[in-house]
């Protein structure tokens, strides 16, 4: 529990506790042991074992649980290293914004993007990005929420972009609407249903379908779909979460596949892909911004945001 600032022991942590102390109990929970941590450190053992005994003194708590061959964190700990983190993060993000005053083309932005959630907006902002401020290094990182979240909460990603429908509610992220996702049933350019007019999803059941795997986020608002027209799930389905395969197989086969409008919008411009016109109820799908509570946006997050804004608007989403 984060302390107030007048409780008694507040004083004592902010004039015995470093930055020097928190960077050396993560490496020693990154490493799994004191010798590891000295390694990667360049220090001595035992100067890592005196910073790491400071640290719980200051506490009052155990940090780690020592073993024969290494150490393991306790539930104190694992807390206390996820603040660390945090604070190294941002401590980091600091002196970068502080070279950055002078360069402001430069700088590092960390991103986790989740399936089917900014596959329209995210690669036009990229683009934009790379083409106005070629100095900033961006990295993606697409993944599940779950996998995604402890590297937010940690400080290792700037955002999340991403479905909100999916998450939990986290007193420690913020969330914010970008817009609501529309979603198309895609087929290779050539279908025999290409042409048609005012299709209902009865109409495809004939069809073979590429649906996400039984345990994607996503299965349960597709099978919905389904239900809401009184179909049952197609019985001709292949199951995956595989991007580059699922599109393959849509080029070259007559296959479909319920996906968010501007997923293959390069494949739609070149006259490879088309949506096909089926009337059904558009789920209520809202992509949004996750980010760490209480975090300062640095110049390069602040004009990520603005071109992200401004792709929202050109591609006409709301």
């Amino acid at each position: 529990m984060t302390r107030a600032k007048g409780d008694p022991a507040w004083p004592l942590l902010i004039s015995r506790l470093s930055l020097r102390h928190l960077h050396f109990v993560d490496k020693v929970a990154e490493n799994g042991n004191i010798l590891g941590a000295a390694r990667a450190l360049n220090i001595s053992q035992p100067a890592v074992s005196r910073a790491v005994r400071e640290v719980e003194k200051v506490l009052d708590v155990q940090l780690f649980e020592r073993r024969a061959r290494g150490v393991s964190l306790t539930p104190e700990g694992e807390l206390f290293v996820l603040h660390a983190r945090a604070i190294l993060n941002e401590m980091r993000n600091a002196w970068q914004g502080i070279t950055d005053l002078d360069r402001a083309n430069t700088g590092q932005l960390a991103i986790g993007s989740l399936p089917n959630g900014a596959s329209g907006p995210l690669p036009r902002v990229l683009m934009k990005v790379r083409q106005e401020r070629p100095g900033i290094r961006i990295s993606v990182y697409e993944g599940l929420y779950h996998h995604l979240v402890p590297g937010l909460r940690a400080g290792d990603l700037d955002f999340i972009i991403g479905r909100l429908n999916q998450h939990s509610p986290d007193d420690a992220l913020a969330t914010k609407r970008l817009f609501r996702q529309s979603w198309r049933v895609m087929a290779r350019a050539g279908h025999p249903l290409a042409g048609a007019k005012k299709l209902r999803l009865a109409d495809l059941m004939h069809l073979s379908w590429i649906l996400p795997a039984p345990t994607a986020p996503i299965r349960q608002m597709i099978d919905a779909l389904f239900l809401r027209d009184g179909l049952s799930i197609p019985e001709d389905r292949m199951e995956m979460g595989a991007v580059g395969i699922s599109r393959a197989l849509l080029l070259h086969s007559d296959t479909v596949m319920f996906l968010p409008a501007n997923t293959y919008r390069s494949d739609e411009d070149g006259g490879l892909m088309v949506a096909l016109d089926v009337v059904f109820e558009q789920p209520d799908d809202d992509v949004g911004l996750f980010w760490r509570r209480g975090h300062q946006q640095t110049p390069v997050e602040r004009y990520f945001l603005k071109q992200m804004h401004l792709a929202i608007e050109e591609m006409g989403l709301k």
